[in-house]
């Protein structure tokens, strides 16, 4: 690659935890420029299993997209990661405070980043793509654009959907595998992603201002699925519908 990966550590006090926070930044980066965010929970897997960077790189100088820096949040383990994921989760609302009162605002001092919330893009999978659709609904003027694979769908995350006065002013891209109608969650229980996502296509795709749903065919609940989609997706939410 041309551009710079990199750790930067930083420590949340709302979460009372130190990140290593996994960061792109393109090719010729400089101050002058005021760059695209994006934001990827589940971020040490999509940097290591999503080449999420390689993925954005590409779609910047093969397709000239926007430039972007591109973060990835990890977890520190499976019971963090859905306390701060999951629609119903624990410290979902710490979490989401860490993203906006902490994080984006240290952000905005390391790096020239475009401070509008169509500005920056949330990526996440499963859980962490829950999570990237309730930022936005939680906090419009802050996010405005998620992308998300296989995300988990309950009670909770629907209502908000509901409840969101904001939907058209979003740009929102979503798939799920053809092989997720029985997927085993950390928890030991089974899970029908199939009808999760039929249920936030249903709530969607008539209310979104820029929207993609999509099924691949033979895809699984991993990475080896959605890594290939990746420039699908960044085509989307860059090229189609960029700023």
């Amino acid at each position: 690659m041309d551009g710079e990966t990199r750790s930067l550590t930083f420590t949340s006090t709302i979460l009372d935890h130190e990140f290593d926070l996994y960061v792109y930044i393109p090719p010729n980066y400089h101050e002058s420029i005021s760059y695209h965010l994006m934001i990827a929970q589940d971020g040490q897997d999509a940097f290591r299993l999503g080449k999420i960077g390689r993925n954005v790189e590409s779609m910047i100088l093969e397709e000239a997209g926007p430039e972007t820096i591109v973060v990835g949040v990890p977890y520190p383990r499976v019971s963090a990661r859905r306390k701060w994921y999951h629609p119903d989760g624990e410290e979902t609302p710490q979490y989401l405070q860490f993203l906006t009162e902490e994080l984006l605002p240290f952000l905005t001092e390391q790096f020239s980043i475009r401070e509008d919330a169509d500005g920056r893009t949330l990526l996440g999978d499963s859980l962490a793509g829950s999570m990237a659709l309730l930022a936005c609904l939680e906090h419009p003027d802050m996010f405005k654009r998620a992308i998300m694979y296989s995300p988990y769908v309950n009670d909770t995350l629907l209502s908000k959907i509901d409840e969101s006065k904001y939907l058209d002013t979003f740009t929102i891209y979503h798939t799920v595998g053809t092989d997720e109608e029985e997927v085993k969650g950390t928890d030991g229980t089974i899970m029908d992603f199939m009808t999760m996502h039929n249920d936030l296509q249903n709530r969607l795709k008539d209310s979104t201002g820029n929207y993609r749903s999509k099924v691949i065919e033979e895809g699984d609940h991993t990475w080896l699925t959605w890594e290939p989609d990746l420039h699908q997706a960044l085509h989307f939410m860059f090229i189609m519908h960029g700023e």
